[in-house]
């Protein structure tokens, strides 16, 4: 194998192709569920042990045929190819971008390929991939770099903001995408989020775009909490002081101007008061600043890093905060900092990093292993004061009891408010109407159900049910599917019913966190299709009737029934 001077990411080869190991007289061919399970495997987090992928590079033409003696000797196991491999309405690598958008919603996706990108542009535009890189471009290297930096849902190299969840590397994805221009960002979250941390992030990823146009040396960052910009203040602290402005009075360099060039941090601009509005409205539509106590305007290049956890749309509302400021300072874009209760997986490395960062600034502190109870009972926590009351529990359990080697449950202060455990059923009305059952008393429905007796000698009571008994079961099944279906769905601004997920709502029924996207397709089919007389009505529901056509388009030769209805017949957002 060549040696690679300096690598970009390790890399991960599939033929997508049976068998993955072709010899002379074997017939090659395409083989979707291959890759779709390959690609399972690095998305899923098991436990927050996995990275998922951070990008997928997809082929467009796949050679099948037979292998004979003269294509093995030009590629081993390379078999000769058939017309429709390179007929670009047929490629197979497109036929891949689709079923994997429709199995994993934002897995990345990138076409790599020696084929004309003009032929296939619009297509793989419309399927979700990101972009086009050429096979055979002397700037590979170069350009994978930047649309791994771009696209791919990489970790902060320098480990300030902890974790490799999907969630918190979709936030990172957009800090990147939006460091690369100077247009104003507001970052939203929950308190104790990571906010600040983000900001911080955006501001150095500034100076690390591959391209080499940041640098970061030259540009500072200045922090402002909102809340001390009283009225009488914020001129002198914003704006600064112009020399000999009265007796006594000194020259000052407002906040503003020495950010200028970089970035001015505001925390909480909910706190404004409505004259700090008015005053810095002014400086991001004219972009200069007048001393306090000058005459002469001072242009001034500084980008605005803001955050808050509040919800702006009743702000603006009753006009507590002004709506031509928060468009001002949204006009770069808007990321969404997701908080601890939706990143549970980077639980486990935010504890072990916490622990060790107070086991060094706790004098004559022991370094101590986390318990599984311990881990677990954090895990199951609800965090309303998310990380920033995930660390200070930590190190108030360090602190103390500095002289121990486990750190047990017993040491965590955690509140006694109840943890957000999802309630599967708590958020769904069946197919007809009616109200799901309690989480409480599944149970119960199940034991019912299971000590239920038919007497013998009452024939006359159920003889002839069983019709409706099949009907019952298969619309208490559908109801069950669409609770999942709406537990794990995701919304989104631009789909604000939520996009519909099969195969997590899957795993969530099953229990089963290996469960492939095509076994979940195959499950959905053959759960809708249970009572052949109650289908049409069951898939009258606008969100099964989804999940369906999804799973009919993932797999449409397989599982549920020869009548299963087409993906025409019930479309849907994919």
């Amino acid at each position: 194998m060549p040696r690679i001077k300096r690598p970009i990411a390790r890399a991960k080869f599939v033929r997508g192709q049976h068998p993955s190991k072709a010899r002379i007289g074997d017939f090659v061919e395409n083989d979707i569920d291959a890759c779709l399970e390959v690609m399972e495997e690095g998305w899923t987090s098991v436990d927050g042990q996995q990275r998922p992928w951070a990008l997928i590079l997809i082929d467009l033409s796949f050679r099948t045929g037979q292998v004979t003696i003269g294509s093995d000797a030009v590629t081993p196991g390379m078999p000769e190819g058939q017309e429709d491999d390179e007929i670009s309405e047929s490629y197979f690598g497109l036929k891949i971008i689709l079923a994997a958008r429709q199995a994993f919603r934002n897995l990345p996706i990138v076409v790599f390929s020696s084929m004309r990108r003009e032929d296939v542009s619009l297509r793989f535009s419309e399927m979700g991939a990101l972009g086009f890189l050429s096979r055979d471009t002397s700037k590979g290297p170069e350009m994978l770099s930047e649309l791994l930096w771009r696209h791919g849902l990489t970790e902060d190299s320098s480990q300030k903001i902890i974790g490799c969840s999907r969630p918190i590397l979709h936030s990172l994805r957009d800090a990147r995408r939006l460091a690369s221009q100077r247009g104003n960002i507001l970052l939203r979250g929950e308190r104790g989020s990571g906010k600040e941390l983000f900001a911080r992030y955006i501001h150095d990823e500034t100076g690390n775009m591959p391209s080499g146009e940041g640098d970061k040396c030259l540009r500072p960052l200045v922090t402002v909490k909102s809340a001390v910009l009283t009225p009488e203040l914020f001129g002198t602290e914003l704006f600064g002081i112009e020399p000999r402005t009265a007796t006594g009075v000194d020259q000052k360099i407002g906040l503003i101007e020495s950010a200028n060039g970089g970035d001015l941090f505001l925390d909480e601009i909910k706190d404004m008061p409505p004259q700090v509005q008015a005053g810095l409205l002014r400086v991001l539509q004219d972009k200069v600043i007048v001393r306090v106590g000058g005459k002469e305007p001072r242009q001034v290049d500084v980008r605005f890093l803001s955050a808050s956890n509040a919800d702006f749309e009743s702000l603006q509302e009753s006009e507590s905060f002004r709506s031509d400021l928060f468009d001002r300072l949204c006009d770069g874009g808007t990321i969404q900092i997701p908080p601890l209760r939706e990143r549970k997986d980077d639980i486990p490395m935010l504890v072990e990093h916490f622990v060790k960062q107070a086991e060094r600034l706790t004098p004559d502190s022991r370094q101590r292993a986390i318990s599984a109870e311990a881990l677990k009972l954090l895990c199951d926590y609800s965090w309303p004061g998310n990380i920033r009351e995930l660390r200070s529990v930590l190190y108030d359990a360090v602190n103390s009891h500095p002289d121990i080697e486990h750190l047990v449950p017993l040491h965590l202060r955690i509140s006694s408010r109840e943890s957000n455990r999802p309630n599967v059923l708590s958020d769904s009305i069946g197919p007809n109407g009616a109200p799901s059952l309690p989480r409480a008393s599944f149970g119960a429905l199940i034991s019912e159900m299971l000590d239920f007796r038919f007497d013998s000698g009452d024939a006359g009571s159920w003889a002839g049910q069983l019709e409706p008994l099949e009907s019952g079961f298969a619309k208490l099944v559908a109801q069950y599917l669409r609770a999942a279906l709406i537990a794990t769905r995701e919304l989104t601004p631009d789909n604000p019913q939520g996009e519909i997920l099969i195969h997590p709502a899957m795993k969530l029924l099953t229990g089963n966190r290996t469960l492939t996207a095509s076994k979940a397709a195959d499950l959905i089919k053959r759960l809708l299709s249970l009572s052949p007389r109650d289908r049409d009505e069951i898939l009258s529901d606008d969100i099964l009737r989804r999940a369906y056509a999804t799973a009919v388009r993932l797999r449409p030769k397989s599982g549920g029934t020869p009548q299963s209805p087409s993906s025409e017949e019930f479309p849907g957002r994919r």
